[in-house]
């Protein structure tokens, strides 16, 4: 039996909605509905070696996510395996980071990769929706998933079972990871790339697990699910790498001195008259 090894975590929270990213769900640029998901739906590929990517020692979960993604998008174009080792991940993890293991925020993660043209464009799935996830993993082979863990997540991926709430666990919120879901039965399991292997999950765990959900797109992606690229890629560059609400900061008028100075000589002056005033009605002057 192959070893299993719990990693580490790594994803920093999502969002709040005040904060969100101003661009709409990926099935708002599609020209007709994405498929409905033909269950079962399994996009990974017959992949055994995931590969830990250095997550048992860093938490660069969110970066091993994406080459996780990029491995079932190429199984499912039969193409070739990308080639980026462990070691350039974990370190373009640390650069990012400068320098320090503290996770990535997913949000803030993408828009970094489309402005550096990592990617070509990303957008939000609905997470608290299972059949829309489901319909993006199985049009874009795979779906990029932020979910906060719960307390026995490491002992139950060792053991090889099924994450699970049956018991009353609570997802962590301080126990935030990135995984990328590759497939679903539509009842009872879903099933997650994490730690270099595939990590079965209850349906009723991911509905209490799941904090977000997004998928990175190719221009291959696009042009199966009929994706408008250009409005949805417009949309991102008008975030304006603010790196949130996608509102255009307003401008901060230039302070105008010589007003200040005329308005503050005019309360001196009025000071002094009535300084004179108080002065001589007592006699002082």
């Amino acid at each position: 039996m192959t070893t299993r090894t719990a990693g580490l975590r790594g994803r920093l929270p999502a969002k709040l909605p005040g904060e969100r990213f101003a661009i709409g769900w990926v099935a708002e640029y599609a020209a007709t509905p994405l498929p409905a998901p033909a269950y079962p739906v399994d996009v990974s590929g017959g992949i055994t070696a995931w590969g830990m990517d250095g997550n048992d020692q860093y938490g660069d979960c969110t970066f091993a996510g994406r080459l996780h993604y990029q491995m079932a998008k190429a199984a499912a174009g039969r193409e070739p395996m990308p080639t980026e080792t462990a070691a350039e991940l974990v370190a373009e993890y640390l650069a990012y980071d400068g320098g320090q293991d503290v996770g990535a925020n997913i949000a803030d993660l993408l828009l970094y990769w489309y402005k550096q043209n990592k990617i070509l464009a990303f957008a939000p799935v609905d997470h608290t929706d299972p059949a829309a996830v489901d319909a993006a993993v199985q049009a874009f082979h795979g779906c990029y998933v932020g979910v906060n863990l719960t307390d026995d997540a490491n002992d139950l991926f060792t053991k090889g079972l099924p994450w699970t709430v049956v018991l009353g666990e609570q997802p962590d919120p301080s126990e935030g990871h990135c995984v990328v879901r590759v497939a679903a039965d539509g009842h009872s399991l879903d099933t997650y790339v994490t730690w270099g292997a595939l990590q079965p999950a209850t349906r009723d765990w991911s509905a209490a697990c799941l904090a977000e959900a997004w998928v990175l797109i190719t221009s291959e992606d696009a042009q199966a699910a009929n994706l408008d690229i250009a409005a949805l890629r417009a949309d991102i560059d008008a975030l304006h790498g603010t790196g949130g609400d996608g509102a255009v900061p307003v401008p901060v008028p230039e302070p105008d001195h010589l007003s200040f100075l005329a308005d503050l000589a005019g309360d001196v002056e009025a000071l002094l008259v009535k300084a004179r005033e108080y002065l001589t009605a007592h006699g002082l002057l």
